[in-house]
């Protein structure tokens, strides 16, 4: 029986030595599994922490460009301002253009009609210019026959004067010569 017990023992104990081998197989099993998960967690770990920086220095450039971005758009809203005022003072001095346009286009309208008005009293005086020319012409020769009248009657008049003068010479002569 001490061999049987024997060798029982040694069955047992290549059974305890061959669920140790499993256990421990199984423990480094589990163990090279945690490690595993933890050699990818701490992966994770140290990706998650490359992406913080990545992103906590991003955060900083982006924040810095915003603080640009913010500034440039301040100057773009005075730009805008300054431009909303100058497109105002161009619209209003267009519209004082428009009126002052309109008061002149009125003004013209007004002249051209009293142009109009003018021109017909132009024609109406040149008509009646023509008339009095006319006239005028008829009373030049009216002028030109009556004195052409007068010159003869101070021809005649001196003819009847130097026989008068004549005629009284003679009479002298005669009564004179008489006495």
């Amino acid at each position: 029986m001490a061999q049987s017990e024997a060798v029982n023992s040694d069955n047992r104990l290549k059974q305890i030595n061959e669920e140790l081998g499993k256990i421990l197989e199984d423990k480094i099993e589990f163990l090279t599994r945690t490690l595993s998960e933890t050699q990818r967690f701490s992966q994770k770990i140290a990706n998650t922490e490359l992406e913080i920086q990545r992103n906590t220095s991003q955060h900083s450039r982006l924040n810095a460009e915003r603080e640009e971005l913010e500034k440039e758009l301040g100057s773009l809203l005075e730009r805008v301002t300054e431009a909303s005022t100058a497109r105002d003072a161009q619209q209003q001095e267009k519209y004082g253009k428009e009126k002052e346009i309109q008061r002149l286009e009125w003004e013209i309208a007004d002249r051209r009609k009293a142009n109009e008005e003018d021109s017909g009293k132009i024609r109406s005086l040149e008509t009646e210019l023509d008339g009095i020319d006319k006239e005028n012409k008829k009373l030049a020769n009216r002028v030109g026959v009556l004195e052409e009248g007068v010159a003869r009657m101070q021809k005649i008049r001196d003819e009847y004067m130097q026989r008068i003068a004549g005629l009284d010479e003679e009479m002298k002569n005669v009564s004179g010569g008489g006495e």
